[in-house]
């Protein structure tokens, strides 16, 4: 990879790490709800510990947790850092097409996604001492979309050393979501939505994570001039999953759409555990919403790709 590339996509991450937060001081796991292995991309991390993390050379156990692919598959591994130490590295491995560590020299050691050409989402927790926080970002370039996008990892706030608090994210419990998409002759729109909850029995037993949520129209969608269109449709997630607004519409809706776009104020509502299916319980969704900008648009769109959390609309 050419230095040049890598010092742009290290700049990104440094760079939403203005908008990072932490809640109380605790160790902690970050929720990050989409990375890309596709060939030619590059999906690149950036974790930091605090002062309290442990400095000594055994440092922080950071627990990595990929869960990829259409079937949202669970793949763990641990990793390590120091107090008020920077690790930064690709999420590919060098054998899937990644860089490796942004410098080479870091004593830092991350864990690695082994596998080209997937996708999915990631946690990680610091899993040492009590108190030590991590915080991080994820920066993406993905030159076959144009998708250049960069956002800060989700804390759950919770203490994870000797806890249950691993993974739970319960407290993210947004449901409610306006669905904007421009026409098809504009953008290709669809939304990668990871079901939140509490991951940590799934995450300790090396099971897949199969919190489910179900997204439903509410029995009307709407043209791009306020116009309603009745009739019911609804898609189920299963653990992380993608789907366009047509998943959400009958066909009728979609030919009445038509090119010209629409409006969808979704819902979801928690798919209650099942000990027959192994459900684990959910709590609530954070959707990415990815838009694609059609090459007959033009400059400077065409051809770049948006990524960004759609947030919480009450309606």
């Amino acid at each position: 990879m050419k230095k040049t590339f890598q010092k742009t996509l290290i700049a990104a991450a440094a760079g939403v790490a203005l908008m990072s937060t932490v809640g109380t001081a605790s160790a902690n796991s970050l929720l990050f709800p989409y990375f890309t292995t596709n060939s030619g991309a590059q999906s690149v991390l950036s974790i930091s510990a605090n002062s309290t993390a442990s400095s000594s050379t055994a440092g922080e156990v950071l627990h990595y947790v990929y869960n990829y692919g259409p079937s949202c598959i669970h793949f763990d591994g641990n990793g390590r850092v120091t107090g008020n130490d920077l690790l930064q590295h690709s999420i590919a491995a060098t054998t899937a097409g990644g860089f490796g560590k942004a410098v080479s020299t870091d004593a830092s050691t991350p864990f690695y996604f082994p596998s080209a050409n997937s996708f999915g989402f990631l946690t990680v927790t610091n899993k040492s001492t009590a108190g030590a926080v991590i915080s991080g970002e994820m920066a993406i370039v993905d030159p076959s979309t144009g998708l250049v996008a960069a956002y800060a990892g989700i804390s759950n706030s919770a203490e994870t050393v000797g806890t249950l608090s691993e993974g739970d994210f319960s407290g993210i419990t947004d449901q409610q979501f306006d669905l904007r998409f421009f026409g098809s002759s504009v953008t290709s729109t669809s939304w990668y939505g990871v079901v939140t909850g509490n991951m940590y029995a799934a995450i300790t037993a090396g099971a897949n994570w199969t919190g489910a949520q179900t997204l439903s129209n509410n029995g009307v969608i709407y043209n791009n001039d306020e116009s309603p269109l009745s009739g019911t449709s609804t898609k189920t997630l299963n653990c992380a999953g993608t789907f366009t607004a047509n998943d959400l519409m009958n066909t009728a809706q979609q030919a009445a759409v038509g090119g010209n776009g629409g409006l969808i104020h979704a819902s979801a509502s928690s798919v209650a555990p099942d000990a027959k299916t192994v459900f684990f319980a959910s709590k609530g969704l954070v959707l990415m919403k990815l838009q694609a900008v059609q090459a007959a648009v033009g400059a400077p769109f065409a051809g770049k790709q948006f990524l960004h959390r759609e947030a919480v609309t009450p309606f």
